[in-house]
């Protein structure tokens, strides 16, 4: 039994968009650096005058 014309392009389609997600799918967010804001003010210009 030979599938359709349609099906086998949709079946195509789906394997192909499989394989570019598993070459190209995000990293894991959990990285183990420090996490850098932009526009964020460093701790040392916030520092109060002791009296």
């Amino acid at each position: 039994m030979r599938p359709r014309k349609s099906t086998a392009i949709l079946m195509a389609a789906w394997l192909a968009t499989f394989v570019v997600y598993v070459f190209v799918r995000p990293t894991d967010t959990t990285a183990e650096g420090p996490t850098t804001f932009l526009n964020a003010v460093p701790t040392w210009v916030n520092v109060d005058p002791q009296p």
